[in-house]
């Protein structure tokens, strides 16, 4: 046989994210501590991008059931080396890079592949293709869409197979009630391995990433919108403070950039950050406006006016993807008469009642009060409190309610009433509905 080089055109699909949308992606998705650091990191690094000194308006978190968002330059630079030390195709490095930008705070990715494959114009195949690599670094279960997927992927970093991993998360109430025989009949363990597997369960977190606060000192998170009570009653929501954040051109250089012909790829850096932080500024100013009009109740009572409105409501309003609204709103805060709230806050799917829709948050609230007011020796169940707030003409199920309490880390009652049975006999603290 003769081997005969030739020469035959093909087409074939290629990434071609342009730096500009790379940068607006990840600056939308960041919150206002995270952006200040990034500007600060750009300016160092650009000579066209100068940093103008601001100051902030940090607030000590006093909200309850509030995330505090995590500081950038942590997971998400570490995350960025790995990729890099990868033998992989640019595109693919390229977007897991991009993932990292969608990952939240505690490094879980809540955004469906489906909607980024469709906001980026991307085939899903090749997004799938990133988050595997994406999921192969550390910390273990990095880039996991749900706990059970968090908790599988640090089974196979433990050193068991997917196949495994996926038996165990799937038998997990048997582990928890120490169900040896069982477990050992649907996994094939044997009593002492089956007691191994579960001192493994044991070690897993819930979370790849653990906010990172400060001990010696009262978590602080800056706002992203500001609530502003203005003379006659109005109200207005702005960002606290201009939408580059102090970073501006130093167009004497850009002028000699281009009489001399340097630091092009440097310029276009500095433009499409320019840009993409003005964008992000309108986009929640926009945000701002609409929740003036559909959350005024909230903004001007409190908590017990709170609508139910979702993110896709506010989406179509606005004429943007849910996808963007997601990143515009994760992470971000509202200050409101020195009270600092999660964005997401002001977003829940509407429950029906006798009195007409009400949120989720306002049942969370109710649900708290209920088993903040139960009897130590015995507490409340799912379904008792089911059927206490059907009785008050909420349409509600008892999964939504366990759904809401472990929502606000409150155990179950059999824990609850085991945690009063040790706070009786050693005078342990019983856990507090505000944690």
């Amino acid at each position: 046989m003769t081997l005969k080089p030739s020469l035959s055109p093909r087409q074939s699909q290629t990434l071609a994210l342009t730096p500009g949308v790379r940068v607006a992606l990840s600056v939308l998705r960041m919150n206002a501590a995270e952006l200040d650091d990034m500007a600060t990191t750009e300016a160092a690094r650009n000579p066209f991008l100068l940093r103008e000194p601001r100051r902030m308006t940090a607030q000590p978190v006093d909200a309850p059931n509030l995330v505090l968002p995590a500081r950038a330059g942590s997971f998400q630079q570490s995350l960025d080396h790995q990729i890099g030390m990868m033998a992989l195709e640019p595109g693919v490095a390229a977007l897991a890079r991009l993932l990292i930008g969608e990952l939240r705070n505690d490094g879980l990715l809540d955004t469906p592949l489906t909607e980024l494959a469709e906001t980026w114009g991307l085939p899903i195949t090749a997004l799938e293709q990133a988050l595997d690599v994406l999921q192969r670094c550390e910390p273990a279960g990095i880039g996991a869409r749900d706990l059970r997927e968090c908790l599988s992927l640090q089974l196979v970093d433990a050193g068991l197979s997917q196949a495994a991993a996926a038996e165990t998360i799937a038998h997990l109430p048997l582990f928890a009630a120490g169900d040896w025989s069982a477990i050992g009949r649907r996994l094939g363990l044997a009593p002492q391995a089956a007691r191994e597997r579960a001192a493994l369960l044991r070690g897993l977190s819930p979370r790849p990433v653990e906010p990172q606060t400060s001990a010696d000192a009262p978590p602080v998170a800056v706002p992203d919108l500001v609530l502003e009570r203005l003379p006659g009653g109005g109200m207005r929501l702005v960002p606290p403070n201009t939408p580059t954040i102090g970073l501006r051109m130093d167009e004497a250089l850009v002028a000699r950039a281009r009489r001399e012909g340097f630091g092009a790829d440097l310029l276009t850096r500095a433009r499409a950050v320019i840009d993409a932080l003005a964008q992000r500024g309108q986009t929640l100013a926009r945000i701002g406006e609409w929740l003036l009009e559909h959350q005024h109740g909230f903004l001007s009572h409190g908590p017990q006016a709170l609508r139910p409105v979702t993110r896709v409501e506010l989406a179509q309003a606005l004429n943007l993807h849910p996808s963007t609204i997601g990143r515009a709103v994760a992470g971000k805060h509202i200050l409101i008469d020195g009270m600092l709230w999660p964005l997401s806050r002001l977003f829940s799917n509407a429950m029906p009642s006798l009195d007409g829709p009400v949120s989720a948050f306002t049942l969370q609230q109710r649900i708290a009060t209920m088993i903040g007011r139960e009897t130590a020796g015995a507490p409340l169940s799912d379904e008792e409190i089911a059927h206490r707030l059907r009785a008050e003409g909420v349409d509600i199920a008892r999964r939504t309610v366990a759904k809401y309490r472990q929502g606000l880390r409150i155990p179950a009652s059999a824990s609850r009433r085991r945690q009063a049975r040790l706070a009786q006999a050693g005078g342990h603290k019983r856990w507090d509905t505000h944690a």
